[in-house]
């Protein structure tokens, strides 16, 4: 997503399964961007193309008239930012996460917006994140005449079981712990089994076995600690992706695990932080 915004690529869509850490993504893109970056997130898909607009205009600290405008209007205010933005050689980068909730009719007039012909529109990057429907409706026929504008397209899949583990011995590393200490083998394997390779549902199951096995003051988490608390959070159970084949990226690329894990270290911390209590509780014990 950084480098293809820094080079200007156009529109960028990256999709993935609800858990798998998009939003995590979206954030430190947010936080990455260089000075030369104006960018404008999107947090409500469901608005119309004048919404969005009016959104985008917020974002970059542009002024909205107290009556409101009409469509025309801003369509032309924005093509006039993009110059200005030309001229200054900035980046304007629109990031829409949920995409795939956006109306058709919006999503066609977001691809209209980076029209290669009109001026400085080489300046401004969409980013798309969504599900795995977002693909789909893109391969809609209604979409035939953009996609050739979509310069990237990457999915996000869940962990393997290898990088499940690395991932939990990860964060147990972050409190001083070794994961052999505190979770035995087959809860592990449980703990795999349940999420998926989701590191959402990795996190609440972790930190519910957690909570389990302080309770009943047992040494390590087990199989059937976890087995408690999965019956607890039954509902968070992950189906198989219903990703098509067909829709997989252009630019498909394996991240090395540490750079995977990396970035799920910079999560919410629903996890990391009930460990440290844990683990400061058992420590008085």
């Amino acid at each position: 997503m950084l480098s293809g915004i820094k080079d200007r690529a156009g529109i960028i869509v990256i999709t993935g399964e609800a858990g798998v850490g998009k939003t995590i993504l979206v954030y430190r893109l947010l936080k990455d961007r260089t000075e030369k970056t104006r960018t404008a997130f999107v947090f409500n898909p469901t608005l119309d193309l004048r919404g969005i607009l009016e959104n985008i205009f917020r974002e970059l600290g542009l002024p909205i008239r107290e009556k409101g405008e009409n469509l025309f209007s801003l369509l032309l205010r924005f093509r006039k930012t993009l110059q200005e933005s030309f001229k200054q050689s900035e980046t304007v980068a629109i990031v829409i996460d949920e995409a795939q909730s956006l109306d058709e009719e919006v999503l066609e007039g977001l691809f209209r917006l980076a029209t290669p012909d009109s001026p400085g529109t080489q300046f401004l990057q969409i980013l798309l994140v969504g599900h795995p429907d977002l693909q789909a409706k893109l391969h809609s026929e209604r979409f035939t005449a953009f996609k050739e504008r979509i310069a990237i397209k990457a999915h996000i899949h869940p962990f393997t079981r290898e990088e499940g583990r690395d991932y939990i011995g990860y964060r147990l590393n972050l409190v001083g712990r070794d994961i052999s200490e505190i979770f035995t083998p087959e809860g592990i394997n449980r703990i795999l089994e349940f999420a998926r390779g989701n590191p959402r549902v990795i996190n609440l199951l972790c930190n519910r076995a957690l909570l389990i096995g302080r309770d009943d003051a047992r040494p390590m988490v087990d199989a059937k600690i976890v087995t408690k608390a999965i019956k607890d959070l039954e509902y968070l159970r992950v189906r198989k992706p219903k990703t098509s084949p067909t829709l997989l990226s252009r630019h498909k690329k394996s991240w090395p695990n540490s750079i995977r894990i990396l970035f799920f270290a910079f999560s919410a911390g629903i996890f990391l932080l009930s460990l440290a209590k844990i683990f400061s509780l058992l420590l008085q014990k």
